[in-house]
């Protein structure tokens, strides 16, 4: 269900970044997620994280026109390149444009895409890693940890 609620929250950021951080009928809009075949559900947890994350983070949101970005623009290295296809980097490079990813969350992302080195990693599974660092609720004693094995043993950092 994450995956399906970060598709509404990149929607609805590239609804706001369009109109430069206005938006229009939220009725409409939600009629049209409807549409799209999001749940009521979906739906208001979407809102619900935008509105938290908008109150959280203010300053991490501008949709000024004249903004002049100096942002750094990550390269994959050429392990990285192997183990990540190019759809799913520019999903997370697009998750990064809209402040919906911190510069942490994204290398944490990276760091595990880095544990798969069977097959690329497509757009589905960075959805997927990407909801897990955007909607991740629990503790943040180890954030950046990695469980290997048995559930109930140390994390490796």
């Amino acid at each position: 269900m994450q995956d399906k609620i970060l598709e509404i929250v990149v929607y609805l950021m590239n609804q706001l970044t369009d109109h430069q951080g206005t938006i229009g009928n939220i009725d409409e809009m939600s009629a049209d997620l409807r549409s799209m075949g999001f749940t009521d559900s979906e739906i208001s947890s979407a809102y619900n994280w935008l509105l938290q994350h908008f109150e959280d983070y203010p300053d991490s949101f501008s949709f000024s026109e004249k903004k002049i970005s100096r942002r750094s623009v990550r390269i994959l290295s050429e392990a990285e390149r192997g183990v990540i296809s190019p759809e799913a980097f520019g999903y997370l490079l697009q998750l990064r444009q809209l402040n919906l990813l911190t510069p942490e969350q994204m290398e944490m992302i990276l760091d595990r895409c880095a544990l798969f080195v069977n097959d690329p990693i497509d757009i589905g599974e960075m959805k997927i890693l990407a909801s897990v660092a955007m909607f991740d609720t629990g503790s943040s004693e180890f954030p950046y940890a990695v469980w290997a094995g048995d559930p109930d043993s140390e994390p490796i950092n």
